[in-house]
């Protein structure tokens, strides 16, 4: 039987979703529609790849050279932005927008070059001007990369696993 599943978020906690995930094959019953969030969107993406329970606990199970969870290369700080990124920021914009009254044009456009340089390249603001402008506290290229991986790795339907250039559209 079929059933239509959504799994929350949740961190760690969605290493659960593999046991729920057992019983569920174990009874006999399949996937049908999948929706989820965070760490529920990573079991419901595995799931609409083909994914089983035991390879998807394979998959969270992996480690990286240094024995850490692969998970924990999730968490690495955001990519240094280009001069571009930042000229072009909506921190530089909003700045820009605040008019410092007797403060001459030029040097208010300076301070606020140097403000909006300074968030993006001191290490120490860059999650917060990555977390403004490109939605996330950490850099998702870790992440991207082992899902990519995982959607062309192994079979599906007899067929090798070929998801992971796929549009959500096409996927579906």
């Amino acid at each position: 039987m079929y059933y239509d599943l959504v799994f929350e978020g949740g961190g760690a906690k969605g290493m659960v979703f593999v046991g729920a995930m057992q019983e569920f094959e174990a009874r006999g019953h399949k996937p049908g529609r999948l929706l989820g969030t965070s760490a529920g969107a990573i079991t419901a993406t595995l799931l609409a790849a083909g994914y089983n329970s035991k390879e998807m606990l394979e998959a969270l199970n992996e480690k990286l050279p240094d024995g850490k969870s692969v998970f924990t290369s999730f968490m690495a700080p955001p990519a240094p932005f280009d001069k571009a990124a930042i000229q072009d920021s909506s921190i530089r914009a909003f700045l820009r927008a605040i008019n410092i009254p007797l403060i001459p044009e030029g040097l208010e456009d300076k301070l606020d070059d140097a403000i909006t340089t300074g968030l993006a390249e001191d290490e120490r603001f860059r999650h917060v001007f990555s977390f403004v402008e490109r939605g996330g506290w950490f850099s998702a290229d870790n992440f991207l990369t082992w899902i990519h991986d995982k959607l062309n790795s192994g079979e599906s339907k007899g067929k090798k696993r070929n998801f992971g250039d796929m549009t959500f559209d096409q996927f579906f």
